[in-house]
């Protein structure tokens, strides 16, 4: 049984001496020199920052996910956009509530004597 499982190691399976190189060029060991850069004009200090928008998380059973999904396909929305419209709704029964006063629907200290601090 003398089966051969390997090609024979001839010439042509090795490199040729001097043939072979580097596969990446050779970093160069002197440290050049970059342009001067120009130092930056001053610049008046950006804006404050716009109010960002706050985040909350909201726990839902299973079910009521579930039903609030369905809701949102029916309306043609998104579980966002009907929690969202669901609060707005909820801050104007509650404007409604505390006699008009703005701060319960807007935001921000009381001026109409509800309270709100």
């Amino acid at each position: 049984m003398s089966s051969q499982r390997f090609a024979p190691l001839t010439s042509n399976l090795f490199a040729r001496k001097g043939d072979a190189g580097p596969s990446a060029p050779k970093p160069s060991l002197f440290w050049t020199r970059e342009p001067p850069v120009a130092p930056e004009p001053d610049t008046p200090p950006p804006p404050p920052p716009i109010d960002r928008p706050h985040r909350m998380m909201v726990m839902l059973s299973a079910s009521e996910f579930e039903r609030l999904g369905i809701a949102a396909v029916k309306k043609g929305m998104t579980r966002h956009q009907i929690l969202r419209a669901a609060l707005d709704a909820h801050l104007v029964r509650l404007k409604r509530e505390y006699g008009g006063c703005g701060c319960m629907a807007m935001g921000g200290n009381c001026q109409d004597g509800c309270g709100a601090p």
